[in-house]
Formats: structure tokens, C-alpha cells, sequence
């Protein structure tokens, strides 16, 4: 074709314009590189077409590129190459052999390399051969076999090195080591593969040993599983079936215990994270029914999640009814047993509404009340945390219906734990009066609204119509929170009258019991909470305890200050006297000492405080003063931490009761008598006629606290000035005990450590004016020498 539009007689369409014509001397250059690169030419020579040069004229080097020429060079190379190779190959051994084999094949030559690289690596070559060569004459002319080392280079070039070997000790020595370490390995896969046989001897590392591999597989899978169900729980859920599993499967006898505890662990540990906090509750569908594909797939996996939830319960439950059995169990079952509660419990706190609590509650609850100890704190620490968790109520409702069942049916031989634990609940705002009220006003109104029936008939459309108002208005009632209101009432109402049942059915058929400390003490926490009526029959059964002289002085403390918070509560309005509280309290106070521990003070000293802060209006002056001297006498007696409470509630009773200055004025007497603290009645003990002289020696105290306290009472209590007190100190007497308690071993404040003593030479000097003269002191005679005063001029 012709010109850039032509076409070809195929008809395709080519690519540019016209061919251009090529000169020939860039033709001639193409040539010349082809030949170059097909190894038929060397680079830089002259092309066999050099223009404007004669026809027949040929140099020496085009000569040499003839290829009879060629030929007959590199066959006479290869002949000499051959006759060097056999000569070496019939000198030597197999192994030298397969050495220079090995090295020839690592050093394969470039053809485009330099001269001088190939020059160098034929030297190293070379000089290998050498050395190959001189060890084998060595070994025929000396009878000695020789192994070759690795060549150095020096000056001279690459020297060959060889070292004399006696024989061949040193290589069927390592062929036996070869030997017994693949032997060893071979005997550790059966050891890892075959399990022991019974009556085999083993030693106890291989036990140690096996043991260790098979708790180390056992961890990688059940991490495995768990870390692959996380990872999207709605898809793996098979993954948590198999942890489950685990959890009491069968394994080897040396590891499964320690299997089953770290399977229960990782799906504790699961279910505390992908358990709802919501009960799951699945309706029954209907035929024909459809649902989205994500609500099927969450339904899916919400069936499959309860599903193991209940056969991981199940097991747990398995192992702790052993505790319930009176079977004797080793120490490995029991602790085993303890674990396992541990996970039921700990899952019971995590998910106290989910499904399946109450199963839980029916399985831990009687185990408050069994000989072992540690299951005992386990369930206890459990139920408290549960109990204080507990917004809505109706776990805790649940749990003290466990609980008064099992007291019933015990007929009260239970343990401590089993009531004390209540004292927990989250009792605050519930009022049982309120409600006796709403159910009074709510059967009025049901009364009115019949009449209103009655008198007028309603149709049935209307009828249909206040149905359906009254559903919306239950509507509302739940989108405004005000059900929800109702219902959180309603449980904690019901729970408090449980628990006030099993006080006063305790308190009334079995007045002796060991658990009447825990129901004075639930009695005095939830006093406010009592119903009014009761208040006169309390004090009566309060009154005959402490006469009958069954309870501890502890349960004394619990008594007196129950009474005294019902009576300065909501008992204010009645007419009750509790004369002999006081004079049993004012009787018993010095029963407190320096040992006395933290389960007490503090107990006598809210009482007094209800008993004389509180109750101001309504407390004579007589027992006021006598309460006053007897706490400045016991402060005497106590430790620090007491005293510093004591002082509390002195400065209490100065600032509340103004006439108390009058027992720090020694020259004030008011009326006739003698004081007298032996008296049991505060009343007639005459402490207007004495003083608080325990502050003189309060001043001494070795507790700097004390004495800033008892200086502050001492100067009246001031607001402000030098004498006052920091607001930290301005607490509750059994708050302020509580923090200067000895019970952590710490002394508050810490105790400063003592100063270091001064190198010698490098002491102060006296000052002149303290310095003494031997002028200055007169001796005084014998007969007269004093050995307790110094005499000075």
C-alpha cells in the first residue's frame, strides 16, 4: 500500500504512515548487535560490513571468526578439560568427589563478567583442587587419614588446611548420637501420641511432663473457641455449645479437674458478656407466620444462647449439691464444688433478671445454712451484693421468700448467715401505712363506682369504649415510668413485710435463739420502717429480754438502741417511759474497756446519742448530767479511738445542753447530796454536785486528737478562734470512732519517727543563758541531801 490511508490486500487497516528508508551503516550496527547477543560476535569488534571498504580485504580477527577456526578452538579446550578431569577423578574417593561436585555447582560463572572476577574464581578454584589433591597424596604416602578444613586466605593466595583423624571413632560417634537422638525423638512422639498404660513404670517428670503438654493443648482450644466465638457470637454459637461441653467432659485423670475449672471459667467469663439484660421469652409461631431475616436469625441465636445457659447451669448445679449431701468430700472435691458455686453465684450478681435466677436462688439459698464455712461467705458476700444491685425488687422479693421458707422449715435451727444477710436489703422509702391507706380508698371507690353501676345502665358500645380508654391509659402509664413506680413498691413493700414476719416470729416463739443478735440488729436498721402499732408491743418484748438476762452485751447495745430509735422516730407521739433503758444502759457502760472491739462502741454510742441528742425535749436534767460525767469517766478507759468518740459526743452534749458548763465550773453546786456513781437510777445519783476533773487528765492523753478535743470542751466549745475545731472532727461520735479505729493496725495520725542523733563534733552548742556555773549550785550536807530536787542559788 501507498500513503497512510491505503489498505492492504486483506483488507486490515495499518497502524502509521509510509515505511522509512534505513541507511547502511545503522543497518550494518543492527546486525552487529544481533551477532553480539547470539554469542556468534564479541562486543566492540569490527562488523563484517564496513562501508566504503575494499571487496576481499579480511583481517587477522575476522580470520579467527570463521567457524572452522572456532570449532577447532573450543574442541581442543574441551579434550584438555576431559584429560584433567580423569586424571583427578581416578586420584580421588567418593567423597572428595561429591565435595568438589558441590562446590562447582554453588560458583556457576556469568558470561557477563569481567576478566578479572573470572581470572579470581578460577585461582579459588584452582587452589581447592590443589589442596584436594594434597591431602590425598598425604593419606597414601603417610597410611593416615586426614579431613580437610576450611581453606584461609594469605599472601601467597587461598591455602588448603587438613587435620589428622585417628580413625574412624569420631564418625561412629556421631552416627550413634545421630542415632539416639532420633531414637529420642521417635520415643517422645510415643510418649506424646500413647497415653500410659496402668502398671507401667513412669518417672514423675515424664508424668510432670505429659501432664503439662496435655494442659497446654486443652488451654489452646478452649481459648481458640472462645476467641472464635466472640469474634461473632450470632454464627458461632456451636463453638460456646463445645465449651459447654468441656465443662464435664471426659479427661485424662491427672487433668480433669483442672480441665473442668478452666472450661467453667471461659464460659463464665462468655456468658457475662453476650447475656441480654432482658429475659428471653420466645412466642409460639404461628402456621403461616413469617418473620425479617434478622429477627430470625437474632431468634435463632437467642434459643441457642438459653440452651446453653441452662446445661452449663445444670452442671454447675450438679456439683454444687454435693456441698448440700452430707457426703464427705476430699479436699480436691470440695474446693472443686466451692469453684463451681463461686461461677453460679457470680453469674446470679452479673444477671440478677435474666432467665433461670430463681433456679439459682432454690440452689444457693439452703447452702447459708451448711457446716461449710467457706460455701457459707461465698453465698453471703453473693446475696448482699445482689441485694444492694437490686433496683426493681423482685429478686430480692424471691430471695426472702427462700429464705423464710427455709428458717420455717428449719424451725429456726439455722445459722446466722441465713438472717444476718438481710440486713442488705435495699429497705429505705417503704411504707406500710401508705398502703394500708391506698387499699382502704381504693374499696371505697370500687363501693361508689358499683352504686353508680347500678343506678344506670351502660351500653355496650360504651362499655367497649372505656375498655379501650382504660388500655391507653395503661399505655401512658408505662411510657411515663409510673407502672414501673408501682411495681418497684409493690415488691419492696411485700419483701419488708417478709422480713419483718421472720423478726417477730423470732422474737416471739424463740426469745433464746443464737439468731436473736442479727434480728435486733435488722430490727434497729429498719426501725423507721416499722409499723406504728407495733411500737408498744416491741418495747414490752425489748423490756423482758433485758430482764431476763439471755442476751449478750452486745445484743443489750441492740436492744436499747432500737427502742430509743422507734421512740425518737415515729413512736414520739406515744406515751411510753423507758425508764429502765436507761438505767440498764447508764449500769452497763463500764462494761466497755480498752478491748473492747468495733462490734460495741460504736453501738453505745449511737444510742446514747439517740437517747439524749435526739430525745433533748424529752430527757431530764438529772440524767442528762449523769450521762455526761459517766461518758467523761469511761473516755478514761478506752483507747485512743474511744476516747476521741467519748470527746464527740461531750461536745455534743455541751453544745445541745447548755447546763452541762456547770460540771466544769469547780466552785458550782447546785442542791444537796453527794455524788454517788454507784446508784443504778441516773436520776438520784446527785451529778450536779460533782466535776468533770477527767479533763485534767485528758490533757495528758498520748493521743494528740484527745487532747485537742478535750481542750475544745473545755473551753465551752467555741465556733471559732485557736480552740475551735477543723470541720473533718465536727462528725458523728461512731463515725469519728470509726476512723481512728485500731482495727487495720494504723495509727491515725501515723507516729513520727524518732529524730537522728547528732555526730559527735558536730553538735549545737548550748545557748549562754542555759549554761550552769559550779558557783551558782549549792551542795547541801549530807543529812540534808535530796535526792528528787536540785537546789540553786
Amino acid at each position: 500500500t501507498k500513503g497512510g490511508n491505503g489498505k492492504s490486500g486483506s483488507g486490515a487497516k495499518k497502524k502509521g504512515g509510509a515505511k522509512r528508508k534505513i541507511s547502511n551503516i545503522k543497518r550494518s550496527n543492527q546486525r552487529q548487535n544481533k551477532l553480539v547477543k547470539s554469542g556468534k560476535a564479541k562486543p566492540n569488534s569490527k562488523p563484517r560490513y564496513v562501508p566504503n571498504a575494499k571487496k576481499g580485504e579480511k583481517s587477522e580477527k575476522d580470520a579467527w571468526l570463521t567457524p572452522e577456526v572456532r570449532e577447532k578452538w573450543a574442541k581442543g579446550q574441551e579434550e584438555d578439560a576431559d584429560a584433567a578431569l580423569d586424571q583427578l577423578a581416578e586420584e580421588i574417593t567418593g567423597k572428595e568427589a561429591a565435595y568438589l561436585q558441590s562446590v562447582s555447582g554453588k560458583r556457576k560463572l556469568d558470561e557477563d563478567e569481567e576478566s578479572g572476577e573470572e581470572d579470581s574464581d578460577d585461582e579459588r578454584i584452582g587452589a581447592l583442587e590443589r589442596g584436594a589433591i594434597e591431602r590425598i597424596h598425604l593419606e597414601n604416602t603417610t597410611g593416615k587419614q586426614v579431613r580437610g578444613l576450611l581453606p584461609i586466605k594469605t599472601k601467597q593466595g587461598v591455602k588448603q588446611r587438613v587435620e589428622e583423624v585417628e580413625g574412624m571413632e569420631e564418625e561412629s560417634a556421631a552416627e550413634e548420637e545421630e542415632d539416639e537422638a532420633s531414637d529420642g525423638e521417635s520415643d517422645a512422639e510415643d510418649v506424646k501420641e500413647k497415653p500410659l498404660v496402668a502398671g507401667q513404670e513412669v518417672s514423675v517428670v515424664e508424668l510432670y511432663a505429659q501432664r503439662k503438654e496435655i494442659l497446654t493443648d486443652r488451654k489452646i482450644h478452649m481459648g481458640s473457641l472462645a476467641s472464635n466465638f466472640l469474634e461473632s457470637p450470632q454464627d458461632r454459637i456451636i463453638n460456646l455449645e463445645k465449651l459447654v461441653r468441656m465443662v464435664d467432659s471426659d479427661q485424662p485423670r491427672a487433668v480433669e479437674l483442672t480441665v473442668h475449672r478452666l472450661a467453667a471459667a471461659s464460659v463464665l467469663e462468655i456468658l457475662k458478656d453476650v447475656t441480654p439484660g432482658y429475659k428471653i421469652s420466645h412466642q409460639e409461631m404461628k402456621e403461616g407466620e413469617k418473620m425479617k431475616k434478622d429477627t430470625l436469625r437474632l431468634v435463632k441465636f437467642e434459643t441457642s444462647l438459653l440452651k446453653c445457659y441452662k446445661n452449663y447451669l445444670l452442671k454447675l448445679e450438679k456439683q454444687v449439691n454435693l456441698i448440700k449431701s452430707r457426703e464427705v468430700l476430699d479436699t480436691a472435691r470440695q474446693s472443686q464444688a466451692n469453684f463451681y458455686l463461686s461461677c453460679m453465684c457470680q453469674l446470679l450478681v452479673c444477671h440478677p433478671h435474666f432467665n433461670f435466677a430463681t433456679n439459682m436462688l432454690h440452689a444457693i439459698v439452703p447452702i447459708l445454712s451448711n457446716s461449710n464455712e467457706e460455701a457459707r461467705n461465698i453465698v453471703k458476700k453473693s446475696l448482699e451484693e445482689m441485694f444492694k444491685g437490686d433496683m426493681r425488687g423482685e429478686v430480692s422479693f424471691e430471695a426472702v421468700k427462700l429464705i423464710n421458707h427455709l428458717v420455717k422449715s428449719r424451725k429456726h435451727n439455722v445459722r446466722n448467715e441465713v438472717v444476718s444477710v438481710l440486713l442488705a436489703l435495699r429497705i429505705k422509702n417503704v411504707d406500710l401505712d401508705k398502703e394500708k391507706n391506698a387499699e382502704l380508698d381504693l374499696k371505697k371507690k370500687e363501693a361508689r363506682k358499683q352504686k353508680l353501676m347500678e343506678k344506670s345502665s351502660i351500653s355496650k358500645q360504651e362499655k367497649k369504649r372505656k375498655k379501650k380508654l382504660e388500655g391507653v391509659e395503661k399505655e401512658l402509664l408505662e411510657a411515663r415510668g409510673e407502672e414501673g413506680k408501682k411495681v418497684k413498691e409493690r415488691f419492696f413493700t411485700d419483701t419488708t413485710k417478709l422480713v419483718f414476719t421472720i423478726y417477730f416470729r423470732i422474737l416471739k416463739s424463740f426469745p433464746k435463739s443464737k439468731l436473736m443478735g442479727a434480728v435486733l440488729e435488722g430490727l434497729s436498721k429498719f426501725a423507721h420502717v416499722i409499723n406504728i402499732a407495733f411500737f408498744s408491743d416491741l418495747v414490752q418484748v425489748f423490756q423482758d429480754l433485758l430482764l431476763g438476762g439471755t442476751l449478750s452485751y452486745r445484743d443489750t447495745l441492740l436492744a436499747t438502741g432500737t427502742v430509743f430509735k422507734i421512740l425518737s422516730g415515729q413512736g414520739e407521739t406515744l406515751n411510753i417511759d423507758p425508764a429502765s433503758f436507761y438505767s440498764n444502759l447508764y449500769t452497763t457502760l463500764f462494761s466497755l474497756s480498752a478491748t473492747s472491739t468495733s462490734s460495741t462502741v460504736p453501738l453505745a454510742l449511737s444510742a446514747l446519742h439517740d437517747m439524749l441528742i435526739k430525745r433533748k425535749k424529752k430527757v431530764s436534767k438529772g440524767r442528762v448530767l449523769a450521762f455526761t460525767k459517766r461518758v467523761g469517766t469511761l473516755s478514761l478507759q478506752m483507747d485512743h479511738a474511744g476516747s476521741v468518740g467519748g470527746m464527740a459526743l461531750l461536745r455534743q452534749l455541751h453544745t445541745t445542753h447548755l447546763y452541762n458548763s456547770h460540771l466544769l465550773d469547780s466552785e458550782h453546786e447546785v442542791g444537796s447530796g453527794v455524788f454517788d456513781p454507784s446508784l443504778p437510777d441516773p436520776e438520784h445519783c446527785c451529778a450536779s454536785n460533782t466535776t468533770a476533773w477527767e479533763h485534767s487528765l485528758l490533757e495528758t492523753h498520748y493521743h494528740p486528737t484527745t487532747i485537742r478535743m478535750s481542750r475544745h470542751v473545755v473551753f465551752g466549745c467555741p465556733t471559732t478562734g485557736e480552740r475551735s475545731l477543723p470541720g473533718e472532727l465536727k462528725i458523728g461520735p461512731d463515725t469519728l470512732y470509726n476512723e481512728y479505729c485500731m482495727d487495720q493496725m494504723v495509727f491515725n495520725p501515723p507516729i513520727q519517727p524518732p529524730a537522728k542523733k547528732a555526730k559527735r563534733g558536730k553538735s549545737t552548742p548550748l545557748s549562754p543563758d542555759l549554761t550552769l556555773s559550779t558557783a551558782d549550785l549549792v551542795i547541801p550536807e549530807p543529812g540534808e541531801l535530796d535526792m528528787f530536787t536540785l537546789v540553786t542559788g
